[in-house]
């Protein structure tokens, strides 16, 4: 099991993401920053500013806003999401009833699988917020689970 760090300003995406993540993952998620090394880091699509002195973390997926200040985190690698060209994960198609994840780069899971650039279909996800199922699906890609799992369940 991984440890999954989650830096929100509020409990509302932590409720979002744990509710979507499978049981054994959901059980592994850990609010604010920690002094100990998260497997994960996972930065909420509202996060104003990243947490000063952030302990070391093997993955990093954060909002594409953020990508900047990334430099000074002490992680192995960098992932992030928003609705640019230049993020790793976007979207293709956005719609009300339609919408495809872009996997624009290779992503290394934690388990070491390197999944290709692909466009993924996601299930139907209600009135959900764009940013918000996008660090879904970048958190539940870099935990291992296959892309089919994005589809439904």
């Amino acid at each position: 099991m991984y440890t999954v760090e989650l830096w929100a300003q509020g409990a509302g995406f932590a409720r979002f993401l744990q509710a979507r993540l499978p049981g054994e993952a959901g059980g592994c998620l850990r609010l604010g920053p920690g002094a100990q090394r998260a497997d994960l880091v996972v930065a909420a699509p509202d996060l104003a500013a990243l947490p000063p002195n952030p302990a070391p973390c093997r993955a990093l997926l954060l909002p594409g806003h953020l990508a900047p200040l990334a430099g000074g985190i002490p992680a192995a690698w960098v992932v992030s999401y928003g609705l640019t060209r230049r993020d790793t994960l976007t979207f293709s198609s956005l719609a009300q009833d339609t919408l495809c994840l872009a996997l624009q780069r290779e992503l290394v899971t934690l388990g070491g699988v390197c999944r290709e650039p692909q466009e993924i279909p996601l299930a139907p996800q209600g009135r959900a917020d764009p940013l918000a199922l996008l660090a879904w699906a970048g958190t539940l890609l870099l935990l291992g689970a296959p892309p089919a799992r994005l589809q439904g369940p």
